[in-house]
């Protein structure tokens, strides 16, 4: 999947709602997610807007993409 088609039925500005949604977490780890800067964002006054390419980016980066080795001596392999 390209970056032009990830999140593609979200707006272009997420609200931390849409980010919980996109991501499918809880309010709290959207929250903390943002407080820590690993999701870069805008705050407007008290609200909090990111724009879609970070989110992307974060994904992206995400440690979740990290490729995994298999067999490899820490997975218990040879």
């Amino acid at each position: 999947m390209n970056s032009k088609t990830l999140f593609a039925d979200f707006p272009d500005i997420l609200t931390v709602e849409d980010l919980q949604e996109a991501l499918a977490i809880g309010r709290s780890t959207a929250y903390r997610l943002i407080a820590s800067g690993a999701i870069k964002h805008w705050k407007i006054g008290k609200a909090i807007k990111i724009p879609k390419p970070f989110l992307i980016d974060y994904v992206a980066d995400s440690c979740y993409n990290t490729r995994i080795v298999e067999n490899s001596p820490s997975e218990g392999g040879i």
